[in-house]
């Protein structure tokens, strides 16, 4: 062999022992892919079940081009291999949950350990994890066999909840097994109901998902031939929901202002944790998605509000054009003007519909206050999901966002739990952040408010004039005229004055920010006490229960803001 062969050889074989690093984080929230699948396929069936899986991302990557797909798979034998490999083929993350520790794991194909370390080698370590068991008193006494069933059907249940799409290579037929594939589907599309162990509660509205069915017979069996993949949902109109839920993560990590965020997503990440950069690469991946939401849910405030007042100054001048031209100065100009105010208005509004420019601060605002409870909740060590925290009368309204937190989640637990710093830095500072909120808004409700009284005393007092002076304004025309306008004026006035601030929902943010700002300051207070009396107290569960509280508290007050402003949107005043 020539020595320039030999030397590239080597260098390939040292880049193949170097680890593979996470890639930078870029706030994009993935399609989640969960894999489940028989271990032992027939030979001759591989080649089509490599081409039907990268068909299916193939199919994504072509339908939802800026949103990236993120690979759950416990690299067991046959299937879950099979697609991993096509997955780094074409490049796509690999999040690899194991049901037990690598060597334990190991016993169960130790004809293919080698092929399992040479995928692992392909993965950045900190995408490798154990799942974490369950606190149950009743795990010792199970039998080796028992147990190891009681961890596949952990990986199942993982696999169900933090997946959007299941990806199942299976033959179709049903076991009595609770931890093989058909037991994984039959948890994908039942949803909360299929998983009792999962902590849910029992009124939690259906929430399953769908299955990609790839037709996968068992080695040896001869009587089936693999028919082509098709999709399962769990109810009919659910293939619509699903890329509907896709179009909006699309949307949200397709926005163009992305380019020009970069330079403001530190200072957002840090606004969260002061040392994120130091932290780990899921930390820094979930921060940088909040930071992304926060950032884009801030631009599309400004733009919304502009868009409201536009709306609202170019309906004052029509009515204010009118009473001109019907009472002081019928000058063709009048209309002309009319008319340029009326057209300018129904392009603002069309390009605000069409842009959905207060949809997407809705929805950005619910998704990064959604991600900062996630965040938190992870700093701490707390396994829950926020995906799972809506009230049920949310599910419908904010089910996008529910997937979009699912695919945020959708990571390596957390290393170690910090509830100190979830408590410094999440109730230290939301605490003094709500009451100032509380303050401005509430100046600002009074502001509005006198402006819409100013507007009815002006009205009020053209109309007084005009009874008590009339005989003598009608030898004043001039005056008579302009008393005219503002009396028909003024109530106009007073009313978009009214309507804008309850557009903004100015009285409804106040009474949030204030509770708000009362529970975080409850919040403190119970933190501080259990430092005083920790006698009282097992500070870490303590401090975890609270945080528990707190984010669920914080997620269900933002679902019922985002409800509500939903309720109130930008459209022509009527009347």
């Amino acid at each position: 062999m020539p020595q320039e062969a030999v030397a590239v050889r080597a260098a390939a074989d040292a880049a193949a022992l170097e680890p593979v690093r996470s890639a930078a984080p870029d706030g994009r929230l993935p399609i989640v892919i969960g894999v489940s699948g028989h271990r032992h396929l027939r030979a001759a069936d591989l080649p089509k079940h490599r081409e039907h899986v990268r068909e299916l991302f193939t199919q994504l990557r072509r339908r939802y081009p800026s949103t990236p797909l993120r690979i759950l798979t416990s690299l067991a034998e046959g299937a879950d291999r099979l697609v991993a490999q096509v997955a780094l083929e074409e490049g796509h993350e690999l999040l690899v949950p194991l049901p037990l520790e690598p060597a334990d794991y190991e016993r169960d194909f130790p004809a293919s350990v080698e092929e399992f370390h040479s995928i692992l080698r392909r993965v950045p370590p900190e995408q490798v994890f154990v799942l974490p068991q369950d606190e149950d008193a009743d795990s010792g006494a199970l039998t080796p066999h028992a147990y190891r069933e009681k961890r596949y059907r952990a990986i199942g249940v993982f696999l169900a909840q933090q997946s959007h799409v299941l990806l199942a290579l299976w033959d179709g037929h049903q076991t009595a097994s609770n931890a093989g594939t058909s037991a994984v589907v039959h948890l994908k599309l039942e949803g909360p109901s299929g998983m009792p162990e999962a902590g849910l509660r029992p009124l939690d509205a259906e929430d399953g998902g769908p299955v990609y069915h790839v037709h996968a017979p068992r080695a040896g069996d001869t009587a089936q031939s693999a028919n082509p993949p098709k999709w399962l949902f769990p109810q009919e109109g659910d293939a619509a929901l699903f890329h509907t839920l896709c179009k909006r993560m699309e949307r949200f990590n397709g926005e163009p202002l992305r380019r020009s965020m970069t330079a403001r997503l530190r200072e957002a990440t840090e606004a969260l944790l002061p040392d994120i950069a130091s932290r780990s690469a899921s930390e820094r991946n979930l921060a940088t998605a909040f930071a992304t939401a926060d950032l884009l849910a801030r631009h599309y405030q400004r733009l919304t509000r502009a868009v409201l007042r536009f709306t609202l100054l170019f309906a004052a001048l029509l009515a204010l054009t009118f009473e001109l031209y019907a009472e002081v100065l019928p000058l063709r100009a009048l209309p002309a003007g009319y008319l340029a105010a009326f057209a300018s208005l129904t392009a603002l509004l069309i390009w605000q519909g069409r842009r959905d420019v207060q949809g997407r601060y809705l929805d950005y605002r619910a998704l990064a206050e959604g991600m900062r409870v996630q965040f938190y909740w992870r700093l701490a060590g707390l396994p829950d999901s926020a995906s799972s925290s809506y009230l049920r009368k949310q599910l419908d309204e904010l089910r996008w966002i529910r997937e979009a937190l699912r695919a945020a989640a959708a990571l390596p637990p957390p290393a170690a739990a910090h509830p100190e710093l979830a408590l410094q830095y999440w109730i230290g500072g939301q605490a003094s952040y709500y009451a100032d909120r509380a303050h401005s808004q509430r100046r600002r409700m009074h502001l509005y408010e006198r402006g819409s009284q100013l507007f009815m005393g002006a009205g009020l007092l053209a109309t007084a004039l005009l009874v008590v002076f009339w005989s003598r304004l009608e030898t004043l025309p001039f005056w008579h005229r302009w008393l005219v306008v503002l009396m028909g004026f003024a109530p106009i006035g007073a009313a978009l004055w009214e309507t804008y601030s309850e557009r903004l929902g100015l009285r409804a943010q106040v009474n949030q920010y204030a509770r708000f700002a009362g529970i975080f300051r409850r919040a403190r207070r119970f933190a501080d006490s259990i430092d005083r009396h920790p006698a009282r107290h097992d500070r870490h569960h303590a401090l975890v229960a609270l945080l528990r509280e707190l984010g669920r508290e914080a997620l269900m007050e933002n679902g019922d803001w985002v409800l509500l402003l939903r309720e109130r949107p930008i459209v022509l005043p009527k009347g």
